[in-house]
């Protein structure tokens, strides 16, 4: 027994019987204080081992939800939520305002919504033509002229800037961008929806 190991704590068993157990199911030696410390034997499969752990399982709510945070506690309240009028800054990717820094876009329960019936004749005549759009950036994307037609002045004279500065050579350039306003942009520099 002199070099038999405790499958618990891998040290030599010893000489002293008085400081060994033997499980009951395998047959295996161990020290009392690891049998105990274990509760049960160590052997894998021995059903004299103890119970496995509980598994623990997290669901998607968990894997979404921020942890708590640990700050120590302190004397201060909580500082207070942003008012319900603050300003939300939007950057769309592309929008018939055009790129650049995003423009503040004020909370719309807060800011007067502008109507629009599409279905009486004012509205029908406010609202610029879809075929009008594309075919002006199929044909003078690379001047900008739909962005002109659609409002987006300031974009439209950037379109025009880089082709003339460039003397034409970012032509294909600005127009492949017209190609992409074109794909998608549906309504003009108000909001209103394009009609068809």
């Amino acid at each position: 027994m002199n070099d038999a190991l405790c499958p618990y704590c891998r040290a030599p068993l010893g000489e002293d019987p008085a400081g060994l157990t033997t499980c009951q199911a395998c047959g295996t030696p161990h020290h009392i204080d690891c049998f105990e410390e274990n509760g049960g034997c160590t052997v894998f499969g021995c059903s004299a081992a103890p119970p496995a752990e509980p598994k623990v399982s997290i669901g998607a709510f968990e894997l979404h939800t921020p942890a708590p945070s640990q700050a120590p506690a302190t004397n201060q309240p909580p500082p207070p939520p942003p008012p319900l009028n603050s300003s939300v800054m939007t950057a769309p990717l592309f929008s018939s305002t055009g790129y650049g820094a995003p423009a503040p876009a004020v909370n719309p329960a807060m800011s007067p919504v502008r109507q629009i019936d599409l279905l009486s004749p004012d509205a029908e005549s406010s609202a610029k033509n879809r075929t009008t759009f594309l075919l002006l950036g199929a044909l003078l994307g690379w001047a900008g002229a739909h962005s002109l037609y659609a409002g987006s002045t300031k974009k439209g004279l950037i379109q025009a800037g880089i082709t003339a500065i460039t003397l034409g050579l970012a032509g294909l350039m600005v127009w492949i961008w017209a190609i992409i306003d074109i794909c998608t942009i549906t309504t003009d520099s108000d909001g209103v929806p394009f009609r068809n």
